[in-house]
């Protein structure tokens, strides 16, 4: 005879010898934990190198946008504009002329205010640094950059010799590169001086390969 000592207000369950209840003992609970950590642990450096390339990707895109909106601005101003980076870092600017310093306005009177632009490419990807010996870089008076709320912080940088975009569009042939510091994965945008095209190409050295 089974007695249950509970109070009538709960219900009394009973368990046919030999049977066991439902559910996982701590021991059981421990083994899944233990297989779920070895199972990220395996996945991870994977997961990371897909998401370190679709960044690359991303801040490829970003820069080729922003080159393009450079040469855009250049034919709708009927003047030159400039790409400035930042050598070894991820911010960028849009300047109208074709140097550091305030562009020649054209004549007519009147406050003329010329598109100007800053930006940062997305997650930890920078712009490779410059060769040494490289000219034509430094750092941009904050007058310049006036309209923007962070005008302090890129009158600081030592920018990149400036990507110069002419009225009808036209550049120099020349090469940006682009990569991650700890993937080994570099992303090229190659100038197409004549028409001002910009084509992206992946690296396929060994970061590449893993």
């Amino acid at each position: 005879m089974t007695r249950c000592w509970l109070p009538r207000s709960r219900e009394c369950r009973r368990f046919p010898p030999g049977s066991r209840r439902a559910g996982l003992t701590l021991f059981e609970m421990l083994v899944v934990l233990a297989l779920l950590a070895t199972a990220m642990a395996v996945s991870w450096p994977a997961v990371h190198r897909l998401a370190t390339r679709q960044n690359l990707a991303q801040a490829a895109e970003t820069a080729r946008i922003r080159l393009l909106s450079a040469r855009i601005h250049a034919i709708e101003q009927g003047m030159p504009y400039q790409f400035r980076f930042e050598p070894g870092g991820s911010r960028f600017c849009i300047l109208p002329g074709d140097t550091a310093t305030e562009p020649t306005l054209p004549p007519g009177g009147g406050v003329v205010r010329l598109p100007v632009a800053s930006g940062k490419l997305p997650g930890n990807v920078q712009f490779d640094p410059l060769e040494m010996g490289t000219t034509g870089g430094g750092m941009i008076l904050e007058t310049r950059f006036a309209e923007l709320p962070d005008s302090r912080d890129l009158a600081v940088i030592n920018w990149s010799p400036p990507i110069v975009f002419d009225a009808d569009g036209s550049t120099n042939d020349q090469t940006l590169q682009l990569s991650e510091p700890t993937s080994g994965v570099v992303y090229r945008l190659t100038l197409r001086g004549l028409t001002g095209g910009i084509l992206i190409s992946r690296d396929s050295g060994a970061g590449d390969r893993k």
